[in-house]
């Protein structure tokens, strides 16, 4: 359901809301019933009530009945609000996990590289530990040459030993000295085989040391197969840039033809902007000339107002004239009216000029400004006659202190009252301008025709009675 139908069936609901409840109570009404001790009156403003809730009930019964989305969405806002938080939790946390996946990926990445140092350290420590395997072997062949040697000594020794039994005596000293040669020779002996089976159990541990070297090699070596999958893949990127970089060359070349291109046209710019340049000045000295006498209207000042005030007000009529802003070459203070007149043009701002004009009052309510007496006889001589005495009007004005832009008398309307004022009479009339009210030289004059009563000539008083 659309927006507006809903509105039209609010609408609908609402007018049958108020003409039905109107209806009812003025049913009740007419009959005088009275619910709870209650007037007339004031049960038929309760069964009206009545009547309107039960109608707004059975249409937000028969809303909710109609439309089934309205009634899913009222019926399951809990449900639908519980399911946002629930989501929101949801989001957070996938958030913080991301945040935690991504701490793990830097710490991996870590790992990695330091593994990878470690790989280098531990290849550099096989590769002493194979050579150092490889010196002792040597050595321990050495040695078990040299056992083999004195063993066969020794088996040479007591086969001389047997053979000179005899000559024990000549040669025990001999034989002593063969013995202790012999022990010494034998505890090198079992040094030597402690130190080779030292040497063997080193050797098995090198062994074992060199099956997990191997088993970190292989997974280096994966490491290695995914890193070169990788390379294998910036090589692809790579390839995919340099593709993209001829491209950019063609769009640099063809941007270059442009800049060309663009240059001439600046070049031709220029031209017409130091012709345009040349235009300036010349329109510039004509805004200074028109600058000159331009009027941006009055300003009532108040008690203690003034320059501010100008300034603001000139600002705001200069900008809205398309200038740049103003500069006061004057300054007044209330109360008064000040006129704001342009004096020249200065970069971009105009300047403006005051005319002040205190505020005091020149003529009371009823005041003849002018007056004068004629004959009747043509509609053109009527015109000219009231036009004179208009003039005078202004004369009168200007000498009171009243700006020229209000002293101008008569307007197309009050000059059409005049004439129509003499419309129908004849013979000699006597015709003044009259104050409608106090004039104050900072206001605009409200002056009116009419005809003063009296013998013709200027020795009348004025005024004495009006014609009627």
């Amino acid at each position: 359901m659309t927006f507006w139908a809903l509105l039209t069936l609010i609408l609908l609901l609402s007018a049958l809301v108020a003409y039905l409840g109107d209806k009812v109570a003025k049913w009740a009404g007419k009959r005088h019933y009275r619910l709870f001790g209650l007037r007339p009156r004031q049960t038929a403003t309760l069964v009206a009530v009545a009547t309107g809730v039960g109608i707004a009930l059975l249409s937000y019964l028969g809303f909710l009945l109609v439309f089934r989305e309205a009634r899913e969405v009222i019926l399951e806002a809990e449900a639908v609000r519980q399911e946002r938080d629930r989501l929101r939790s949801e989001r957070e946390v996938l958030l913080k996990t991301k945040e935690a996946m991504e701490g793990e990926t830097a710490r991996a990445l870590a790992e990695l590289n330091a593994l990878r140092g470690e790989r280098k350290g531990l290849y550099e420590a096989l590769e002493r530990a194979e050579a150092l395997r490889k010196r002792l072997e040597a050595e321990a062949q050495a040695l078990e040459g040299q056992v083999a040697a004195l063993q066969g000594e020794r088996r040479a020794l007591l086969r001389e030993r047997e053979r000179l039994w005899q000559g024990q005596e000549a040669l025990s000293r001999l034989l002593a000295e063969k013995n202790r040669e012999l022990g010494h020779r034998t505890r090198e002996l079992a040094g030597l085989e402690a130190r080779v089976r030292a040497l063997q159990g080193e050797a098995k541990r090198l062994e074992g040391e060199k099956e997990r070297l191997l088993r970190e090699s292989r997974r280096l070596e994966g490491d290695l197969a995914l890193l070169q999958a990788q390379l294998e893949e910036v090589r692809q990127q790579r390839q995919a840039l340099a593709q993209e970089v001829a491209s950019l060359k063609e769009a640099l070349l063809r941007s270059r033809q442009e800049l060309r291109q663009t240059e001439e046209r600046v070049r031709s710019l220029l031209a017409q902007a130091e012709a345009l340049q040349g235009e300036r000045g010349q329109l510039a000295q004509n805004l200074a000339r028109l600058a000159q006498g331009f009027y941006l209207g009055e300003v009532r000042l108040g008690q203690e107002e003034g320059q501010a005030l100008l300034q603001q007000v000139a600002e705001r009529r200069a900008l809205l004239q398309g200038f740049r802003g103003a500069e006061l070459l004057g300054g007044a203070t209330g109360p008064g009216l000040a006129v704001l007149e342009g004096a020249g043009y200065r970069e971009g701002r105009l300047l403006v000029r005051v005319r002040f004009y205190p505020e005091r009052k020149a003529f009371a309510q009823g005041e003849v400004l002018a007056a004068r007496t004629f004959r009747l006889s043509t509609p053109a001589r009527h015109q000219e006659a009231l036009e004179a005495l208009g003039q005078e009007v202004r004369g009168r004005l200007l000498e009171a202190g009243f700006p020229p832009e209000y002293a101008a008398f008569p307007s197309a309307e009050e000059l059409a009252r005049g004439l129509a004022l003499l419309q129908g009479r004849k013979g000699v009339v006597r015709v003044g301008v009259v104050a409608a009210k106090d004039l104050w030289t900072a206001e605009r004059p409200l002056l009116y025709y009419t005809l003063l009563g009296g013998p013709p000539g200027p020795e009348v008083p004025i005024p004495t009675r009006q014609v009627p």
